[in-house]
C-alpha cells in the first residue's frame, strides 16, 4: 500500500512539475505579478499571493528534482520555502495592529514553519515565534498540525509542551517525546502513514506539492531534537527511503532576486 501510494504520488508530482501550463502560470506569471506589485502599497495582497504561488512552484519542482536524483533540487526547494515564508511574514507585517484573527491559514503557516525547521531556513524564526506564542483560542477543532507545531516550537525553546486530545493524532508522539525510543519511532512512523494517506486522497495540508512526499514532520522533529542535543531513534518507513528521506540540503541558503526584494519590502513594513 505505502510503496504503491508513493509511486503514484511521485508520478503525479512529476506530471505537475513538467506541465508547461503550470510553469507558465505558477512561475512566469507570478514573477511578472511580483515585479509589477512590489513596492506598491495598493497591491500588497497581490504580492502576498504571488510570492506564495511562486514559492509553491519552486518548492514542489525542487522536491521533484531531488526525487529524480538531482541533489541541487534542494536549492530550488529552499528558494520556494523562502518565498512562501516571505509571503507569510509580509502578511504578518501588513496586518493592522487592531485586526483580530490571523492573516493566513494556520495549516499553511504550520507547514511553512515545519519546512523551515527541516530545511534550515534562516529567515523563518519570526514566523516560529509568532506560532509559538499563539493562544489556544486561535486554533480550530481540526487544527491538529498547527497545535502540534506550536508545541514542538515550545519544546525547542526549552518550554514544556501541553499534551492534550486537541492535538489529535499528534498527541501520542508528544506523549512519548522523552520515553521509550522504539515507541517514539513508531509514533513518527504512524504520522508518516497519516501524511501518506492524506496526500493520496488530496487532503489538506498534505495535498500541497511541497508536502506530498517530503517527510516534513519527521525531518522537523529530527532537527528540533538535534538542536536540543537529543537522539532521534531510527524510523523505518517507505517515505524515509526515497531521496527526500535519505538526502539533506547542503551549503548556504541559496539567493533568489525576488526573495531579496520581498525581504526589502519586509524591512520597510
Amino acid at each position: 500500500m505505502s510503496l504503491a501510494a508513493i509511486t503514484t504520488l511521485q508520478r503525479q508530482l512529476g506530471e505537475w512539475a513538467d506541465r508547461d501550463a503550470n510553469q507558465r502560470f505558477l512561475q512566469r506569471d507570478q514573477e511578472a505579478q511580483l515585479e509589477a506589485a512590489l513596492g506598491d502599497r495598493r497591491r500588497r495582497t497581490q504580492v502576498h499571493v504571488a510570492a506564495w504561488m511562486l514559492g509553491t512552484w519552486h518548492l514542489g519542482r525542487g522536491f521533484h528534482r531531488v526525487l529524480a536524483g538531482e541533489a541541487a533540487g534542494f536549492d530550488e526547494a529552499r528558494c520556494g520555502q523562502g518565498l512562501r515564508r516571505g509571503s507569510l511574514r509580509l502578511r504578518l507585517a501588513h496586518q493592522a495592529p487592531d485586526r483580530g484573527g490571523q492573516p493566513f491559514a494556520l495549516p499553511q503557516a504550520a507547514l511553512t514553519a515545519l519546512l523551515g525547521l527541516a530545511l534550515g531556513d534562516p529567515g523563518v524564526e519570526p514566523l516560529l515565534d509568532h506560532l509559538r506564542a499563539l493562544p489556544e483560542a486561535a486554533f480550530g477543532a481540526d487544527d491538529g498540525l498547527p497545535r502540534f507545531t506550536r508545541e514542538l516550537l515550545r519544546l525547542r525553546a526549552g518550554e514544556r509542551a501541553t499534551v492534550t486530545g486537541r492535538l489529535g493524532p499528534y498527541e501520542a508522539l508528544l506523549a512519548h517525546w522523552s520515553g521509550d525510543g522504539r515507541m517514539f519511532a513508531q509514533r513518527i512512523a504512524d504520522l508518516l502513514d497519516l501524511q501518506l494517506a492524506a496526500a493520496a486522497s488530496s487532503r489538506a495540508p498534505f495535498d500541497d506539492p511541497g508536502a506530498r512526499l517530503y517527510p516534513v514532520v519527521a525531518a522537523a522533529i529530527r532537527q528540533v531534537r538535534e538542536d536540543l542535543g537529543l537522539p532521534t531513534p531510527k524510523v523505518d518507513h517507505p517515505l524515509l527511503h526515497t531521496n527526500l528521506g535519505t538526502m539533506r540540503p547542503i551549503g548556504p541558503w541559496p539567493p533568489h532576486p525576488l526573495l531579496r526584494r520581498l525581504e526589502l519590502e519586509l524591512r520597510r513594513a
